[in-house]
């Protein structure tokens, strides 16, 4: 299926990342020829020691499509994701993770099904290629969230294909690693229309699975009582915190900008 008039901009993060980013941007080109117009890839290298600053440098000069945006220390999946949705340029959105753990053969489902939807929602077809460990904790993640905000989606932590427009009104208000669900949630209940997808992931075939961090765990403790007390509790508008803190954002911004100063990183909602 061809997209004449769609384009999609790809969020690629990589925190040492050296064996596993070029196989990630290459299934990710071949998987979009032909589909979209037009496209552009952001590789944030986040903090990374090893040589990922130096392939990711190296990609971008073999391809104008692509851009390279170095943070001296690591900050986090979560806030590269945002960074990346405020920096996309085109119609659709994705982030996709530089340690390649999706079968290419998934990327043609989710790119052959953007558009159907405000969102594209993947969801894992093979879950035995984790630990039964790594799947007992998912499956209790899954289900606490479907019952804590009466939802049934399939996962949460998936490389969604969004309307660019979408994440750019309504960004998630934590930048952790719990980001990834929190926008997800926010965007069902505000009645945004979504399709899931299955997927096939892969073991990674170089480094460690950044996931299981303690500061990863507490992130997600805390952005989900907040979630509870804004949506179950006191039952506002999914979006309200977001667009609250984005003007609370900007008048620091303007402040800080009379003041000669740099404007202060507001993680959460308030």
């Amino acid at each position: 299926m061809t997209f004449d008039k769609s384009s999609l901009s790809l969020i690629v993060p990589a925190f040492n990342e050296e064996g596993n980013l070029e196989t990630a941007v290459r299934d990710l080109k071949d998987a979009m020829a032909g589909r979209f117009s037009d496209y552009e890839i952001l590789i944030f290298n986040d903090g990374s020691t090893d040589r990922t600053a130096i392939i990711a440098d190296s990609l971008a000069a073999d391809d104008p499509h692509i851009r390279v945006i170095h943070h001296m220390k690591n900050r986090g999946l979560g806030y590269v994701i945002s960074r990346g949705y405020k920096s996309a340029a085109k119609d659709y959105v994705m982030w996709y993770p530089g340690d390649n753990g999706m079968q290419r053969r998934s990327l043609d489902v989710m790119f052959e099904n953007a558009g159907k939807a405000d969102m594209v929602i993947p969801y894992i077809a093979n879950p035995e290629f984790r630990s039964h460990k790594r799947q007992r904790v998912s499956g209790l993640y899954v289900g606490l969230i479907n019952v804590l905000f009466g939802l049934r989606l399939k996962y949460y932590n998936g490389v969604v294909v969004y309307r660019t427009e979408l994440v750019k009104s309504a960004s998630a208000c934590t930048h952790g690693f719990a980001s990834i669900a929190e926008l997800l949630i926010r965007l069902v209940k505000a009645g945004y229309s979504y399709i899931e997808v299955p997927t096939y992931h892969q073991q990674r075939k170089h480094g460690a699975s950044k996931a299981f961090r303690f500061q990863n765990f507490r992130d997600i403790a805390w952005t989900f009582a907040k979630l509870i007390w804004s949506l179950n509790i006191k039952h506002e508008n999914p979006l309200n915190l977001v667009r609250r803190r984005e003007l609370r954002e900007a008048r620091h911004a303007k402040d800080a900008a009379e003041n000669g100063k740099t404007p202060p990183h507001e993680p959460s909602c308030r």
